[in-house]
């Protein structure tokens, strides 16, 4: 059991912050690729970046989501790919995506 769970520490950390409105989008896109089994989700997001803001208030009322996969290389490239055709899809939405390294302890 334990060398099972050796194999299947994933050692590339990808975060996507994007609308809560794209949250479909980016689930059936996942389905489609069968990538992103294994996530956190973190909702309502709020923040300011590089579209309007998304603040849940009266003068900036949408939010955003938060997702952060551990996976391997592959799954990521997978991912990448998947961002680059929704910001093509949706040029007016923000949608964060950030790939780095993680290992788990």
């Amino acid at each position: 059991m334990a060398d099972e769970y050796e194999k299947n520490i994933q050692r590339v950390r990808v975060e996507i912050i994007c609308s809560q409105a794209l949250e479909e989008d980016f689930a059936e896109e996942f389905e489609k690729s069968k990538v992103g089994k294994h996530y956190t989700k973190i909702s309502p997001v709020m923040g300011a970046g590089y579209s309007n803001p998304h603040l849940g208030d009266a003068v900036w009322p949408q939010l955003n989501t938060m997702y952060i996969i551990y996976c391997s290389e592959e799954e990521a490239e997978k991912i990448k790919q998947i961002v680059v055709k929704l910001r093509k899809l949706f040029i007016t939405e923000g949608i964060g995506c950030f790939i780095g390294s993680g290992t788990e302890i």
